[in-house]
């Protein structure tokens, strides 16, 4: 009789790490891999260094692949790295979409962190493991947006300790409104036994059969380790008469350093540094007391094994320790202060009665779950079946709009694109906007979320976009204006599909520009192209947009994970739009459609109407800016670029220069400050006949409008002398 044979392929899932070396992170990976590989087809992508002895510890299963880190650009200025699209395509992991993707700490890698958000998978996990996004908020802007970038794609966060999470959040605002749940860093010590005697690998400890006390230390040989430290310790206990052994077991950058200390303080025959060991079970299990000095941790599994083992410790207050130890009854937790871990190690050593004390009470409370226990909990969240995204998030960012909001979100709704979510950002409104919006709870596709405080307008654009958007293409709809094609969003999304081989990351149409007061007509503003649609690189939509002055940002469908890698809405400016679309087209291509998407509505608390005159330079810099960018980067030429570049800076700022004098200066100076700001960002725009003929337009008018403020002021100041002197 024939059975049946079950020839159903497993499913294979991806380990990302940004490095492959000893340390807690690696060590994490290569445990997790061990346990899943029963269950699991497991891949391993490291995209900087790996070591030897990790890689051959891994199950012979596991197919390694790793980055060339010689073909990524060292600019820090490219911030969408290209070179890493195009080695995404060569390697397997990119080509493949995955089960589920396992990265271990990632950051604060850009490479590691762009990786993780480009690998394609059904569900994606991020370990946080370290401390190593404490220094977020000092990063420069391509590392931010990198990291932002991999927490976007993260399904789950599984910080090592409670405590990790709590710290890293107060650091990176994002992370702390990531889902999260803690897993523990995992512990087998069966494994190491089996793999005693492992190549050169002594697994006896050198101290059998001495009656001298016996503290072990594992760690990386590294300044967080604080190994040095401890041999300070250890002298000034030896000084006093409190007499043992010390070993530590790990390698690393410091060593050559220790050694000469070691040499230099005369503790060679007592401080030993006795490198790597696969198997420290027995080590551990013969140890006097187990010390963890270290300065810095995620949750220190060496001290968990320990633990686990029965043996007496003492650790500095790191992170994870007060969830592993019950202190003075479990072990002892100390400050990091050479002085309290001296007179803590030393106590523990001499009494041992309290040693005793904490083997009963270990035997009692074992401080870790079963390794299978742990393995189908990890299981569980890969098998988590998460709702579908929507492909097109609609934003419509807000701030006391609520006679627009309304028909802004009727004509994203509208909209007759299948896979869609519409979001209300409300930047704290004070007015009605809130009641406004919140009649379209009931729709499925609809959300309104409100700030706790008002975070101003461009980084409401960029929490919408980093946070709350759940898209993979974004249009972002200001509340005061709104769309006028219900079909807009499926054409441009047809439109990205016949170009889906090409490196396009946004497409935009024209809008309409209509003016709230009726004494204007509507303009359309369409981009003068041939035909229905254009595809243009970078550099060639750069000097279309200078030569023309088309833009649009209403009418712009965007890849949400370019946008965020590119840190779009970071430049806290009027022009903030122009600026993130003109830098991210320097990354990839743009197509340019020949359609109207929606109006732009044109009021009195336009942001452009209400610009001071102390913010025109640094909005018009901005295009000479990106132009350098991209000479630079060698997508054009200065002498093919400068022509048009010019121009656009003498038209934009001839606008600002209207909008300003007319309704931001003050003061009969007012005049001259705009001719320095003019100077200041081009004394060559002085030579521009557009620019001065707007000048010449305005200049009459100058002395009527200050006349006219300065006679007001007066009124008022005369107004206020009368009350204080009406005042008993």
């Amino acid at each position: 009789m024939n059975m049946a044979v079950n020839t159903l392929p497993r499913h294979r899932i991806l380990f990302l790490a940004q490095e492959f070396v000893a340390g807690g992170a690696a060590f994490l990976a290569l445990r997790h891999m061990q346990r899943l590989v029963p269950d699991y087809d497991i891949d391993l992508l490291v995209t900087g260094s790996c070591a030897d002895g990790m890689l051959r510890q891994l199950p012979q299963q596991v197919s390694v692949f790793t980055l060339d880190v010689q073909s990524w650009r060292a600019d820090v200025n490219a911030l969408w790295c290209l070179d890493l699209l195009l080695a995404a395509r060569a390697l397997p992991p990119f080509q493949h979409t995955y089960h589920a993707l396992l990265a271990t700490s990632v950051f604060p890698s850009r490479r590691a962190c762009l990786a993780m958000s480009l690998v394609q998978a059904r569900r994606k996990l991020l370990f946080l493991v370290d401390e190593r996004l404490a220094r977020y908020p000092q990063r420069l802007l391509p590392e931010r947006s990198a990291i932002e970038c991999a927490l976007l794609s993260a399904d789950l966060v599984l910080p090592v300790s409670a405590r990790l999470w709590q710290h890293m959040a107060q650091q990176c605002p994002m992370l702390a409104r990531r889902p999260w749940q803690v897993l523990h860093p995992p512990v087998e010590l069966a494994r190491n036994e089996a793999h005693a005697n492992v190549g050169m690998d002594i697994s006896d400890p050198p101290w059998l059969g001495s009656k001298r006390p016996v503290v072990l230390t594992v760690a990386r040989l590294s300044t967080e380790k604080q190994i040095l430290q401890c041999l300070q310790i250890h002298h000034r206990l030896r000084q006093d008469g409190v007499d043992f052994d010390w070993y530590v077991l790990g390698e690393g950058p410091e060593q050559a350093r220790l050694q000469a200390e070691i040499v230099a303080l005369h503790m060679s025959d007592v401080f030993f540094l006795s490198g790597v060991r696969s198997n420290v079970v027995p080590w551990m299990q013969q140890c006097t007391v187990f010390a963890l000095f270290s300065a810095s941790e995620g949750c220190p599994t060496v001290v968990i094994e320990a633990l686990t083992l029965g043996c007496p410790v003492i650790v500095t207050d790191v992170n994870g320790v007060d969830e592993l130890i019950d202190n003075g009854r479990t072990g002892l937790i100390v400050p990091n202060e050479i002085s309290t871990m001296a007179t803590g190690l030393s106590r523990l050593l001499l009494d041992g009665g309290l040693r005793a004390q904490f083997r009963c009470a270990l035997a009692n409370d074992p401080p870790v779950s079963d390794p299978a226990q742990e393995r189908a909990c990890l299981i569980a969240q890969i098998e988590v079946t998460a709702p579908i995204a929507p492909i097109v998030s609609i934003l419509i960012p807000t701030y006391n709009q609520a006679q627009y909001i309304g028909q802004a979100i009727r004509s994203a709704l509208m909209q007759d694109f299948a896979s869609l979510e519409v979001l209300v950002l409300d930047d704290a409104s004070t007015d009605q906007t809130a009641v406004v919006a919140r009649q379209w709870d009931s729709d499925p596709r609809f959300r309104y979320i409100c700030n706790e405080r008002n975070l101003g307008r461009v980084a409401n654009y960029r929490r919408a976009l980093v946070e709350h958007a759940r898209g993979e293409w974004v249009l972002m709809l200001d509340g005061d204006d709104y769309l006028t094609d219900a079909s807009f969003i499926s054409h441009a999304w047809q439109a990205l599909q016949h170009h889906a081989g090409r490196s396009v990351l946004f497409a935009q149409a024209g809008h309409c520009v209509t003016y709230r007061s009726g004494r204007r007509p509507d303009v359309d503003i369409l981009p003068p192209i041939v035909g229905t649609e254009q595809l243009m690189s970078g550099a060639q939509y750069l000097k279309f947009v200078y030569e023309t002055g088309f833009f649009t940002h209403l009418g712009t469908l965007y890849h949400r994970r370019a946008a965020v890698a590119n840190g779009c809405y970071s430049a806290n400016i009027s022009s903030s739009d122009m600026d993130s679309f003109l830098r991210l087209a320097l990354e990839g291509e743009v197509l340019v459609l020949n359609t109207i998407a929606g109006c732009w509505v044109q009021h009195s608390t336009n942001a452009s109407k209400n610009l001071p005159a102390n913010k025109i330079a640094v909005n018009v810099r901005i295009f000479r800016q990106i132009a350098l960018t991209a000479v630079q980067r060698g997508l054009t030429s200065m002498a093919h670029i400068e022509g048009p570049l010019s121009r656009y800076e003498a038209h934009t700022f001839a606008y600002l220069f209207g909008q300003t004098l007319g309704r931001a200066a003050h003061g009969p100076l007012a005049p001259l400050k705009i001719l320095a700001v003019l100077l200041s960002v081009d004394p060559r725009l002085l030579l521009n006949r557009h620019l001065l003929s707007v000048c010449r337009r305005h200049l009459p008018s100058v002395p009527r409008l200050l006349k006219h403020r300065w006679m007001l002021r007066i009124k008022q100041s005369g107004k206020r002398r009368e009350r204080r002197n009406n005042v008993p």
